[in-house]
């Protein structure tokens, strides 16, 4: 006990010293640090909202089911040669970050992006984020603000993990271990956000969470379908999401007690940044659709993997 309580010690004082490293985030560091010193704010698919989530009674409330499809050709697997800790991570990772039957997306995240009262929050608001192989499991996932995120390590090896906050570039929290069998409870993620998860020992190591202040979320099932329930009557904009992939909005109707369906289809993104027309170029149109951060290709020594895309609808 007293070694793992010293070590925990020795690996916090090394993180905070650490913290300018520049393999510490999933992107490319040759751009300016953020005040809180993470890196430079990137654009987002969640952001904080302008009014607080308010829970209400809800009667009569209705569903939200349907699909997520992608469209396009499906990301190439990514294949990094470890540099170090060989004898834990292996010769070869293997990035299996997306999740697909024929078209349909498995692991998607779907939610209303413009609900500000509804139903309460489920009782069981802790979730899993585990260090296994040098990978992190799960690649993507939802939970809802003030929950606790209990990080894991099933490594017996050397793990940083660095949660940022991709809109602001704020290191929002970290988690250090130096053995198996440890874990670090993370409560800190109490505003709505996209963040990156990275290590800092293994760089091409990347998870996402969706983190966000309302419970009308959900996660689609291996064949792609998803259902979100007890949805007070009215309008929304509803958002489908996979970090690999892309994203797509829709609106929706829902109906008092009814069941209104929708069907995502998430289009192969663009490569890189399209150069404007010359008579453009001064004065470039602003976008009203945020770009999803791209997935990096890792500092290790990378055998193949998809280009670098620009998500859109």
């Amino acid at each position: 006990m007293l070694r793992r309580v010293f070590g925990f010690s020795i690996i916090s004082f090394v993180a905070l010293a650490c913290s300018h490293d520049e393999t510490a985030s999933a992107h490319a560091r040759n751009r300016p640090r953020s005040s809180e010193n993470g890196v430079a704010p990137r654009p987002a698919v969640i952001a904080p909202a302008a009014q607080p989530y308010k829970i209400v009674p809800v009667a009569g409330g209705g569903t939200i089911a349907g699909t997520v499809d992608f469209e396009g050709t499906a990301p190439v697997a990514e294949v990094v040669r470890p540099s170090a800790d060989q004898k834990v991570c292996g010769n070869l990772v293997v990035e299996k970050n997306v999740t697909l039957s024929g078209t349909r997306v498995g692991g998607a995240v779907v939610w209303l992006t413009d609900i500000r009262s509804g139903k309460a929050f489920p009782l069981e608001r802790r979730f899993d984020l585990t260090n296994d192989g040098c990978t992190l499991d799960p690649f993507v996932q939802v939970i809802s603000t003030n929950s606790t995120l209990n990080v894991g390590n099933d490594d017996r090896t050397l793990h940083t993990n660095r949660f940022i906050n991709v809109g602001t570039g704020a290191i929002a929290a970290v988690a250090p271990f130096n053995d198996d069998g440890e874990v670090v409870p993370v409560d800190r993620l109490k505003e709505a956000a996209e963040i990156e998860v990275v290590c800092e020992q293994h760089p091409w190591t990347h998870a996402w969470i969706a983190v966000l202040d309302h419970p009308y979320y959900a996660q689609t099932a291996a064949n792609g379908t998803f259902s979100i329930d007890g949805i007070p009557p009215g309008r929304y904009r509803v958002r489908a999401w996979h970090p690999s992939l892309g994203y797509a909005d829709d609106s929706v109707t829902v109906g008092e007690g009814l069941q209104a369906n929708v069907a995502f289809r998430i289009r192969r993104a663009v490569p890189a940044v399209p150069t404007p027309p010359a008579a453009e170029s001064a004065h470039p149109a602003a976008s009203s659709t945020p770009a999803v951060p791209i997935l990096p290709t890792a500092p290790g020594t990378p055998i193949t993997g998809p280009p670098p895309p620009r998500q859109r609808d």
